[in-house]
């Protein structure tokens, strides 16, 4: 059964929408790095800093892509990070798995290095910890 909610026995117990939340937001990965790669980079002077970026009455398309580019690059990162943090032994796997909805036996075909029960405990701990994050 594909993404199964932890149950309330679980250390990673989620309520059943917080869950799938985070199992849909880590989804969005894929659409985030395509549109950082589409999007031009036309605000060289501008760091990528929304806290930074000034901000007038005025529509200014400079300014707004350049926070829209700066939250799609914290979004990316709070999801590596955190994949990172889980297990950096099968971080690809695991990013793959979060991102693409790949199962176990499509990463077993790929040469993943651990048991389908440890694989969907940290498969679970990921989405625990971007649930407990967004």
């Amino acid at each position: 059964m594909r993404y199964k909610t932890p149950t309330r026995n679980s250390e990673f117990y989620l309520p059943a929408e917080d869950y799938r939340c985070a199992v849909h937001w880590c989804l969005r990965y894929p659409g985030w790095l395509a549109e950082l790669a589409i999007e031009p980079d036309t605000s060289k002077a501008i760091t990528y800093d929304k806290e930074r970026v000034q901000t007038s009455n005025n529509f200014n398309p400079v300014e707004t892509l350049a926070i829209r580019r700066a939250e799609l690059q914290e979004k990316k990162d709070l999801l590596e990070k955190t994949v990172k943090e889980v297990d950096e032994s099968i971080y690809s796997f695991l990013l793959l798995a979060v991102t693409r909805g790949l199962t176990f036996r499509q990463l077993e075909a790929r040469g993943i290095p651990c048991s389908i029960n440890y694989f969907t405990k940290k498969r679970q701990e990921v989405y625990y910890k971007i649930a407990k994050q967004i």
